[in-house]
């Protein structure tokens, strides 16, 4: 039989070779028999994190493609059989291309894989019907299930303790609450992971979603019904702002809108609900934010960082964000503040007990941010507004502002608040003319000024010349002289920088600017307004800085004083102490190379000394203290025998009259001026033949009051005093301040100097030095007494009604019973 051949096209027989199945070689079915023995090793083995990440990746495409199809209105089920269709189909295509065994095998394929879905849709049903069954049964149970609850223990009246509980309904945790996406958003964004978010706990309490109006819903209303609504109002206002700062505190980052909150409450009416915020939860707000910012604000000054122009990191970003918005906070904060505080400081402004109440809690919380952190950002702002409160007509505000400069003055290490703030007091009180209050000018006190050169731009003048000098001496130096003076300047200037050398110039640098605005508002007053009502704060500072006043000032300020304390008829004891205080001080110290006599602050001073006495001025006895070191102490070299002991035998005559520590610190002085002295031994001899003349304690002038004709009495006085620590001072005085035994004192109180001893037995806090002990418990003794008679006739009456028997003794023998029924008949 002859084969027929038929001539076909190209295109055709390409097809046909396509279509038709090539047998493999045996190279090709080994390395598709290894390539399954490895997928049956991987299967066995477990899945590979590349297929649990496909997986994942498979199931998050399926779980998306469901709820998309489901916001559609489509079955997921449907969906599920036009995939199963699709595959039919796409197998169906397949089939077309095989023949013989394979083909076989791919319709009994076909058939299980249509069996085995079958029986899939039917599992699935049931087991969302099972699913849906469990919620509902669980819901119920949760709406139905009661918890039970501890109450507080009661006591009854026999002592026991009994313990109360009760049951309340279940309320469950916030659940996680899935974000649903879209249904416009595009595939791509689809396949991103969804995001997820918590319910915040504290929204419903910052929102104030249970507010509810503070009159009760009833036609008559009492007033303790409106007292109890208000009262309970404070009490949830004051939970409420308690759950807002801890929840800022605990992460200010996510929290900063809650400031608002806080905000609203300042407020007199609630922008949120429209009622009247109470004056106690107002305050209460402003006191928790200012606690707040105390807490979360950096030590240091935030920068502005334009994120827009300048590319960051991302946790730099978010460090930045967090600060912008921490600067806008509290930028309003303080422009909430200066809305309190302007209503009573300016003209026009709404003065009411109310107002003037929120400016006093808004003064005290800025002390508190400035003390707290003074060198954050608007800190010169608020030391602004604070200068301005030192001079208002409230004590209450000044006497804040005082105090949070001292501490400030204190502190501040720096000293750039410093010396803003005594430039702003100094323009204050330039500006109002010296008609200030008195705290404008003690808060200055609180400054450490301790060695601060005035003549130092002199001295730099003079040391500018020496180098001039100097310059033209190296020029002529040789070449390697030169560079060896050059390098050895280096290293000195290096050596400078290790010890900080540079910055100790700045500081006093700094320092020398502010002492120098501080005595320029001292003269200027002095100077100008010598009878302002500032003029003892003024004479109490110099007094405390005048050893770093400038000589050349010397001659001219004693003048000035010295015409205060001769002119001034209605000066107080207390300016003209601080008056002869700062003359001493100056006179100690620089002043002594100065020509002048202090004869005459000597007689100012002689006669002030008994101006203290232990009643309310007792406290300004530290004046005379300090001035009798720079006195008795410091200048006894250049004082007569004469003057010294006068001024002894004055200061004990007045410890007379003193308290305890007074009279003790009076003792010290005169100890001490005892040991450095041997003059003063005659006023221990009670013989007053040796002097010449009388003792006259009331002259005014101690150079001729002839005290050495007299004796120190007063130590007798003193020896029989209730205190012990002044009875035994005072033998040891009367015994010639002995160092080592009958009279000398123990070392714990030896060593102790006037101004230590005025302080430590101080008995203004009720504790007295040493301890009093408690009296010994015990019953008191009762003694027979003999009856005494002031007339005779009736003690001869009273004997002869005891011999007739009509007076008896009762049983205890104490009392007399008289029968006066039987005596009248």
């Amino acid at each position: 039989m002859g084969v027929k051949k038929v001539k076909i096209s190209s295109v055709k027989r390409a097809a046909h070779l396509k279509s038709k199945k090539t047998p493999l070689t045996k190279q090709q079915q080994n390395k598709i028999k290894q390539k399954k023995e490895n997928l049956r090793s991987k299967r066995d083995q477990g899945p590979s994190i590349f297929s649990q990440k496909a997986h994942k990746r498979d199931n998050l495409a399926q779980r998306k493609k469901h709820n998309k199809l489901s916001s559609l209105g489509l079955a997921p089920l449907e969906a599920d059989n036009d995939d199963d269709g699709d595959d039919d189909n796409l197998l169906d295509n397949i089939a077309d291309m095989l023949d013989g065994d394979d083909l076989a095998m791919l319709n009994e394929n076909k058939r299980k894989r249509k069996a085995k879905t079958v029986e899939d849709v039917d599992d699935q049903q049931q087991s969302v019907g099972l699913e849906m069954a469990y919620a509902t049964a669980s819901k119920k149970e949760e709406e139905t299930q009661k918890i039970k609850v501890n109450l507080l223990p009661i006591k009854s009246r026999d002592g026991e303790i009994i313990t109360r509980s009760t049951e309340v309904d279940y309320v469950p945790k916030p659940k996680l609450q899935k974000q649903e996406e879209d249904s416009d958003v595009e595939v791509n964004e689809e396949e991103d992971d969804e995001e997820s978010v918590y319910t915040d706990s504290d929204d419903d309490v910052v929102n104030d979603e249970a507010a509810a109006p503070i009159v009760p819903t009833k036609k008559m209303i009492s007033t303790t019904d409106l007292l109890i609504a208000r009262q309970q109002e404070i009490e949830r206002q004051k939970y409420r702002i308690g759950i807002i700062c801890s929840g800022m505190l605990e992460k200010p980052e996510d929290k900063m809108r809650n400031f608002h909150a806080l905000y609203e409450l300042m407020d007199e009416i609630n922008p949120a609900s429209g009622l009247p915020n109470l004056m106690p939860v107002r305050k209460l707000a402003m006191i928790s934010v200012t606690e707040i910012f105390k807490d979360i604000l950096p030590e240091y000054r935030v920068g502005q960082i334009d994120t827009k122009m300048q590319t960051v990191r991302k946790a730099t970003l978010e460090r930045v964000t967090f600060e912008n918005a921490l600067l806008q906070q509290f930028k309003k904060f303080l422009q909430k503040m200066e809305q309190f505080t302007a209503q009573v400081n300016k003209r026009g402004g709404l003065k009411n007990p109310q107002t003037v109440k929120l400016a006093t809690v808004a003064v005290q919380c800025m002390c508190e941010l400035l003390e707290a952190h003074p060198y954050f950002n608007y800190v010169q702002n608020i030391a602004q507004l604070l200068v301005y409160m030192l001079n208002c007509h409230y004590g209450t505000m000044r006497q804040a502002v005082n105090q949070c400069f001292r501490t400030l003055f204190a502190n501040d290490k720096k000293l750039d608040m410093t010396l803003f703030i005594v430039r702003r007091i100094n323009n204050l009180i330039k500006t109002k003319q010296n008609n200030v209050h008195v705290e404008c000018i003690t808060c200055m006190m609180g400054l450490k000024i301790k060695n601060v050169n005035l003549d130092a731009e002199k001295e730099n003048e003079l040391k500018q010349k020496k180098l001039e000098s100097h310059r033209q001496r190296l020029i002529s130096m040789s070449k390697k002289e030169r560079k060896r003076r050059k390098k050895l300047t280096e290293l000195n200037k290096e050596l400078e920088e290790t010890r900080a050398e540079e910055n100790k110039q700045v500081k006093l640098q700094k320092l020398t600017e502010i002492i120098k605005m501080v005595f320029t508002i001292y003269f200027r007053v002095l100077k100008n307004d010598p009878t302002s009502r500032v003029l003892s704060a003024i004479l109490e500072g110099l007094a405390e800085f005048a050893h770093v006043i400038n000589l050349d000032f010397f001659s001219d300020l004693i003048n000035v004083l010295n015409q205060i304390l001769e002119e001034q008829d209605e000066l107080g004891y207390r300016e003209r102490l601080h008056c002869i205080q700062t003359i001493f001080v100056i006179l100690s110290g620089q002043g002594e190379v100065l020509n002048i006599d202090p004869i005459r602050f000597y007689q100012h001073f002689y006669r002030n000394m008994l101006a203290v006495q232990a009643g309310k001025n007792h406290a300004d006895f530290t004046i005379i203290l300090r001035t009798l070191d720079e006195v008795l102490v410091k200048r006894r070299r250049n004082m007569s025998q004469q003057r010294l002991m006068a001024f002894v035998k004055r200061l004990l005559t007045g410890s007379l009259y003193l308290l305890h520590n007074g009279t003790l610190a009076t003792l010290g002085t005169i100890k001490q001026t005892f040991q450095l002295t041997s003059v003063l031994d005659t006023l221990l001899d009670t013989d007053c033949s040796i002097g010449s003349g009388r003792y006259d304690p009331e002259l005014e002038d101690p150079e001729y009051c002839n005290a050495a004709a007299t004796s120190l009495y007063e130590l007798t006085i003193l020896a029989r005093h209730y205190h012990p620590t002044v009875r035994r001072l005072a033998m040891h005085i009367a015994n010639g301040v002995p160092a080592s035994g009958d009279g000398a004192l123990p070392t714990d109180i030896g060593k102790l100097t006037s101004h230590e001893l005025f302080t430590e037995f101080d008995s203004t806090q009720m504790a007295f030095n040493p301890t009093i002990p408690l009296p010994k418990a015990g019953q008191p003794k009762l003694k027979k007494g003999k009856p005494m008679f002031i007339r005779l006739d009736f003690k001869q009456e009273y004997n002869k009604l005891l011999k007739e028997g009509k007076l008896a003794l009762s049983k205890d023998k104490q009392t007399l019973q008289f029968d006066f029924l039987s005596a009248l008949q």
